[in-house]
């Protein structure tokens, strides 16, 4: 027979047991914002860092892995517990309905702003939205993943402490200390730490380590891509004949200008050539191809496209069977952008 007091140990062992069972199952699910400005709203008032995952839900199969082995695991919740992540998901569901096309367009414009091109993708950053570690898809395990995310806090923290002890300086040694802070954050984030490229101009008036100079690049890139879109938009349905011919015409003019950024450049000389494709001028395209690449030598764009020139080569010699290559069969990856469609009719 059990005492009462055997009782009553047995009881509060079992009532331990099973608060720990349901503060488990609390931090096997986090809370997500859903809403990217509230999650920096929200990190900002209370100092704590963020964490936007970028996600297909329902189609991105490398996105469900990590939802479901790593997002949703006991360790990643107690993992954001303790160090007091802001969790937002950004998610580009292809289910009709599932979010509103408002929405779907605010959250692609966010995915443009920091560069995303493959989910899932996870940014590590702070209340200003300035991040310092970028996570492309999942790891095997969920520890391997948070030593990841431990990685991206340490540097935070470092590059944190530097910019302190940065601050107790003066003039040129200050602006040479904030600079050599920002040097821990990847290169592809740098530009999104406005606020401290800002402190290191201010005491850099001679500008000897180039942020005035990245700062005007930035500010005319902006106004150039701007222009590049309003082009876009400006051609879009023009594909044949005349029409076509004066696009080009218009691209041209924009190109003869001696102040074009690389990257623009490159971009325009690639529109020409999409718009030699789809009329299956394919040496004329190969043509503005080569140019294109030429446009922005070692960048990551010029790179993408050796292997369409390589393709197109063959295609011209003949050592692909064009029969089976119609029009929508090479169809340029950015041609929608500007409003090109696969033009119908027999195979080149």
């Amino acid at each position: 027979m059990v005492s009462h007091k055997m009782n009553t140990f047995f009881h509060a062992i079992g009532t331990a047991s099973f608060s720990l069972a349901v503060a488990s199952a609390t931090l096997a699910a986090p809370a997500w914002e859903t809403d990217f400005n509230k999650g920096l709203e929200t990190a900002r008032a209370e100092n704590r860092p963020v964490m936007v995952e970028f996600t297909g839900s329902d189609w991105c199969p490398p996105c469900k892995y990590l939802r479901s082995t790593i997002l949703d695991s006991p360790e990643f919740a107690n993992y954001a517990e303790k160090n007091k992540l802001v969790l937002v998901e950004l998610d580009f569901p292809r289910t009709p309905g599932k979010i509103s096309k408002e929405l779907m367009k605010e959250r692609e414009d966010i995915m443009r702003r920091y560069g995303v091109t493959g989910f899932p993708t996870v940014m590590l950053m702070d209340g200003t939205g300035a991040p310092h570690a970028r996570i492309v898809g999942p790891t095997k395990t969920a520890p391997e993943y948070l030593e990841k995310l431990e990685n991206a806090r340490e540097l935070k923290n470092s590059l944190n402490g530097e910019i302190a002890a940065a601050r107790k300086l003066s003039g040129s040694g200050r602006a040479a200390a904030l600079a050599k802070a920002l040097e821990k954050v990847p290169d592809e984030l740098q530009g999104y730490h406005k606020e401290l490229i800002a402190e290191i101009m201010a005491s850099d008036p001679e500008d000897r380590f180039g942020f005035g100079k990245k700062e005007k690049e930035a500010r005319l890139m902006a106004q150039q891509s701007e222009m590049l879109e309003q082009f876009y938009l400006s051609q879009r349905g023009k594909i044949r004949g005349e029409e076509a011919q004066k696009s080009r015409e218009e691209a041209g003019k924009i190109l003869a200008s001696p102040d074009l950024l690389p990257p623009i450049r490159l971009k325009l000389n690639k529109f020409i050539s999409d718009s030699y494709v789809l009329e299956r001028n394919y040496p004329k395209s190969l043509e503005y191809l080569k140019i294109a690449r030429d446009s922005d030598p070692g960048s990551k764009e010029s790179a993408r496209l050796q292997p369409w020139k390589e393709n197109m080569e063959k295609i011209i010699a003949g050592e692909k069977n064009r029969a089976c290559i119609p029009c929508s069969c090479y169809f340029p990856v950015h041609a929608a952008e500007y409003g090109f469609q696969p033009s119908p009719g027999r195979a080149g």
